[in-house]
């Protein structure tokens, strides 16, 4: 009984930092803490790579499966189900449950506005008003970027990483560092493709999901 309730307790803390959904569902969505890199104090890339819009493509009908290891929820699938002018609807489905999240793009952000933890039927919720202000990434996309969100700290610490994972070996990724409480993400995304990698790391614990197979379509 024992082991059954560890292995319970760690699947929860996994998922629940993963979605970043261990939020108060009665606190005002409040605008980031963003820091901005000072002169020389970050590697800038490409102005081509300045929309933060092109390192996770929302078109409908996007695919992304993620094999993983260290826990049986690491291994998960997404899908763009609907979008919308500057929103986009993504399905998560990770063997235990199924998630669904909007997401609002912009030049600069690209931020969560609303969230569901048990959404198995496919309703649409772009027109839903917005219930949270989470920025997953921010511009300028240069090392030192960072940023406060309810559930803790993110940042940009590299632009230039480089990810091998089970689709192929990714090279120029940008990598972000999230900072809680009691764990520690790291998560790599590559330009036009979407998120290659997720670290998961708390006390001893440790669990990976990287890239596995993907479906974007092109940009009109």
């Amino acid at each position: 009984m024992r082991r059954v309730a560890t292995v319970t307790l760690i699947a929860i803390l996994i998922i629940a930092a993963f979605l970043l959904v261990e939020r108060s569902r009665t606190e005002v969505p409040r605008q980031p803490n963003v820091q901005q890199p000072g002169p020389g104090g970050g590697e800038q890339v490409s102005p081509s790579r300045e929309k933060v819009g092109g390192f996770f493509p929302l078109k409908a009908g996007n695919l992304w499966q993620y094999l993983g290891e260290g826990n049986e929820y690491a291994t998960f699938k997404r899908e763009v189900l609907y979008a919308k002018g500057d929103r986009a609807q993504i399905k998560e489905d990770n063997g235990g449950t199924v998630s669904t999240a909007v997401f609002r793009t912009t030049d600069s952000e690209l931020t969560r506005i609303f969230f569901r933890g048990e959404a198995y039927e496919e309703t649409n919720y772009l027109e839903h008003e917005p219930e949270e202000n989470v920025v997953i990434l921010k511009a300028p996309i240069a090392v030192g970027t960072r940023w406060d969100t309810p559930n803790g700290t993110r940042e940009i610490v590299d632009v230039n990483a480089t990810v091998d994972a089970p689709a192929g070996k990714f090279a120029n990724c940008l990598k972000v560092k999230v900072t809680g409480s009691n764990f520690t993400i790291f998560e790599y995304f590559k330009e036009e493709v979407g998120m290659v990698k997720r670290e998961f790391i708390s006390g001893d614990t440790r669990v990976t999901s990287t890239l596995e197979s993907f479906k974007i379509s092109p940009t009109e």
